[in-house]
């Protein structure tokens, strides 16, 4: 029995890697470097900025990131086939 390639269906390697790879930046940016314990805790990026204190939001951000951007990647994929 032969397999039907349908467009649209097939991760490609380099829209797999732009995912990731956005959601690696998000994840760097909102990642917590430092931090005093004042009331409210402070936290600082590695790059100097004030960033939430809990390092889970930088996990989930990072990946929602990635999803979005896969999504969007694949739906762009679809429409193009299509025309």
């Amino acid at each position: 029995m032969t397999q039907i390639d349908r467009p649209g269906r097939r991760w490609s390697p380099a829209k797999v890697a732009i995912a990731l790879l956005a959601g690696l930046v998000v994840l760097v940016l909102l990642f917590p470097g430092s931090g005093m314990m004042s009331q409210p805790p402070q936290c600082l990026s590695a790059f100097g900025y004030s960033v939430p204190c809990e390092s889970g939001v930088a996990v989930a951000a990072g990946a929602v990131t990635a999803g979005i951007v896969g999504l969007s990647l694949w739906r762009a994929g679809r429409r193009m086939r299509k025309q």
